[in-house]
């Protein structure tokens, strides 16, 4: 029976993967740990900050996992450009914290360190893992630090680290704070006419590449259960579409025409104008493929986003 340790349980993608081992592994033995102060999933369940590392090393000690899935982390690009300080010792104190307590604890744990698309920068499309990183925000120069302190705890203490640079992924349940459930929450309230048909947007001609998180955690679980130790792996759909396009597909689906006006504080200076992965080294070694179409998860985002009014 494995044992698994999840950190950022209580998040977007942590509940997702908790859902994930209910239905394909019923048996494993799931422990959760977030800074909420309570869970209301059937996890064993801890709530601490990843930057005490003296909790921490109680928590492994304690908990003494098989596998440690690490999604815990502030993962604004945005938000980072506001707090570049805060963004980079929150996200490489947490992830040294936990591998510093297996090492230190001589937990024989497999870790999955999720890293970002936004480690690449510019470049030519699709992104490869082959690609020399060139990192534009704090954000990315945060989770560009983690990956290598990944590859050097492997190469100098031992530890059994994989690693993915996961590119945008998308969902119901996902927060407001996010461009598309932020864009699918104004056509809806527009469709129900709660506000005027003023769509508010900053760029939307950007090109992304966006999975569905149901599909990013089968990823995960095969990323940790089947990688080689030291393996980096595009999590992405290998599809850019413009944010145009998928404000056009939730408004189709409400029958609805909205009309859309640029707000300059939402535009974002740097924005890379065009990201697409490369999955072919996820397909072809680990057997993943993805399971939903951008379109019916647009569809069921805008399903959920109408029940929850």
């Amino acid at each position: 029976m494995s044992k698994y340790l999840i950190t950022g349980a209580m998040g977007f993608v942590g509940r997702y993967f908790i859902e994930y081992l209910n239905q394909h592994e019923p048996n494993a033995n799931v422990c959760g740990v977030d800074i909420a102060p309570s869970c209301d999933m059937d996890i064993e369940y801890s709530s601490l900050n990843l930057m005490d590392s003296a909790s921490v090393d109680k928590l492994i000690k304690k908990s003494h996992p098989d596998y440690i899935v690490h999604l815990a982390a502030m993962s604004s690009v945005a938000q980072s450009w506001n707090e570049p300080v805060g963004c980079f010792i929150n996200n490489m104190s947490a992830f040294l914290n936990l591998a510093d307590a297996v090492r230190n604890n001589n937990v024989n744990a497999r870790i999955l360190s999720v890293g970002s698309s936004e480690e690449y920068g510019i470049y030519d499309m699709p992104m490869q893992e082959s690609f020399t990183l060139h990192p534009k925000s704090p954000y990315s120069v945060a989770r560009l630090s983690q990956e290598y302190m990944s590859k050097l705890y492997v190469d100098r203490f031992g530890l059994d680290i994989v690693m993915t640079r996961s590119f945008n992924h998308i969902g119901p349940r996902q927060s407001t704070r996010f461009v598309i459930p932020s864009f699918i929450e104004q056509l809806v309230n527009i469709a129900s006419g709660k506000i005027e048909n003023k769509m508010m947007v900053g760029n939307i001609d950007v090109i992304r590449d966006f999975t569905d998180v149901r599909d990013v955690v089968d990823a995960y679980w095969r990323i940790i259960k089947k990688a080689k130790n030291r393996e980096v792996y595009n999590v992405c759909s290998g599809r850019g579409v413009k944010l145009r396009d998928i404000i056009d597909m939730a408004a189709n689906h409400l029958n609805i025409k909205p009309n859309i006006c640029v707000d300059p504080a939402r535009v974002r200076a740097n924005d890379v104008p065009r990201v697409i992965g490369d999955n072919t080294k996820l397909k072809t070694e680990l057997g993943w493929q993805p399971k939903y179409k951008l379109e019916e998860t647009i569809v069921d985002m805008v399903n959920y986003m109408q029940k929850s009014k």
